[in-house]
């Protein structure tokens, strides 16, 4: 019964419906006590290593290069059983080929990285913050009179896309279909969003998007302004620009990225505040104009929700883990949602503490791989915390909010609020 037990429970960790329907915690908090590097059967017809333990994932993470591939095997699970032969110009093809920042191994990685970086330094970063203010007051503002909403859609949705149009410099009129795009590629065996199988949503996704951002990327080659899709017609590998597809692949992951980890992390860390911990959003009231406890707030809200619920990786040679022996070739899953919830890395892991000041959370993951923009996501949620507090301090869940079924984004896709209708605060 019990080994029966286990295997059903393995096999939920590769069911994007049971991430929507249940909590898969129950299954890691197992893993991670009994059994932290755990050779784990799954729906994909191959199964993996699941490492769960803070000190095991940040291991990996931080041998990136060395030990492991992010483009052997993609840098996350696949969607479906079309894994082992991919097709010319589907996600997993694209991974192989090292056609995006977050699968390329190597020094190809570190030299794009390099060639992209400059817009997220500390600096240019700064020189944004007014323009997240405005942008994230004027997007409260919209529901003020209202006194309800679904926060997920009409909030934590449409900061992270706001803005990272505003770093690619895409067209207002194009927000709304891109956003599709990417909640069919992030979420493609959600009802919500499923057009056909699974692997034919994640394809129109992932297509819509590359072919969008591919089209702008080389019209900025030729006339370059100043954003992001410009920096990406400028980027050279080996002294040649970026293919199409490069330009393509890395454009729509820069906007999935930009999008989904800050609406999850915001939409879990603010339910969470509203729901279970309301006293720690009335004290929260009190330091909206704290920067270092906003700061604190965001960053909680990541380790509490873990966005990106894991990673994946393929041995480049066999190595010992935890005790087991990993084999060359093998897939290595690094579950940050587990390692968030580490006890032995995180005091009171399942308390949200909005002013934990020890908090290293793996919610960016870490290393050469370490998300380029998570200094720009921590500041939207700065700013977005600091907005609501001052805005709709009477903010309320109006229901139980609904997960989309997705295995590599454990977030909410729909959540209803109220609050006291109000006239909009002067921007």
């Amino acid at each position: 019964m019990e080994a029966a037990l286990r295997e059903r429970d393995e096999l939920n960790l590769t069911d994007p419906g049971y991430f929507a329907r249940a909590d898969p915690d129950d299954i890691l908090r197992q893993l991670r006590r009994d059994d932290p590097v755990h050779w784990t059967q799954s729906k994909l017809g191959r199964p993996y290593w699941s490492v769960t333990k803070y000190e095991h994932v940040k291991h990996v993470y931080a041998n990136d290069y060395t030990q492991f591939s992010s483009q052997l095997w993609g840098p996350a699970l696949p969607v479906g059983m079309d894994w082992a032969n991919p097709v010319p110009g589907d996600m997993m093809s694209l991974f192989q080929a090292g056609a995006q920042l977050a699968s390329m191994d190597n020094e190809p990685h570190a030299t794009l990285r390099r060639a992209l970086s400059r817009r997220f330094l500390r600096p240019n970063l700064l020189a944004l913050e007014d323009t997240i203010r405005r942008l994230a007051q004027e997007i409260v503002n919209d529901v003020l009179p209202r006194g309800a909403c679904d926060f997920a859609q009409d909030i934590a949705g449409r900061l992270p896309i706001a803005l990272i149009s505003h770093i690619m410099d895409i067209p207002r009129q194009d927000w709304d279909r891109l956003a599709r795009y990417a909640y069919m590629t992030a979420a493609p065996a959600d009802p919500e969003f499923r057009d056909g199988t699974i692997e034919e949503t994640a394809f129109k996704g992932l297509s819509g998007l590359t072919d969008y951002c591919t089209k702008l990327a080389l019209e900025r080659r030729k006339n370059p302004g100043d954003d992001l899709l410009s920096d990406l017609g400028a980027a050279k590998l080996d002294g040649d620009y970026l293919s199409e597809v490069q330009l393509g692949f890395n454009g729509m992951a820069f906007f999935s990225a930009g999008h989904e980890t800050t609406r999850n992390a915001l939409c879990g860390g603010v339910a969470q505040l509203i729901g279970q911990d309301k006293d720690e959003w009335r004290r929260l009231i009190g330091e909206r104009h704290d920067q270092a406890v906003m700061q604190a707030a965001a960053d909680e809200c990541v380790r509490w929700s873990s966005p990106l619920t894991h990673n994946m990786r393929t041995a480049t040679c066999d190595v010992e883990l935890g005790g087991k022996q990993i084999r060359a070739g093998d897939w290595v899953v690094t579950w940050n949602c587990s390692a968030n919830r580490d006890e032995d890395i995180f005091d009171a892991p399942y308390t949200f503490n909005a002013r934990r000041a020890n908090n290293p959370h793996l919610g960016f993951a870490y290393g050469p791989h370490m998300c380029l923009g998570a200094n720009l996501a921590r500041m939207e949620m700065r700013i977005m915390l600091s907005v609501l507090l001052e805005s709709v301090p009477d903010l309320e869940l109006d229901g139980e909010p609904e997960i989309a079924a997705s295995l590599i984004f454990r977030g909410i896709k729909r959540m209803n609020v109220r609050f006291q209708p109000r006239a909009p605060i002067q921007v």
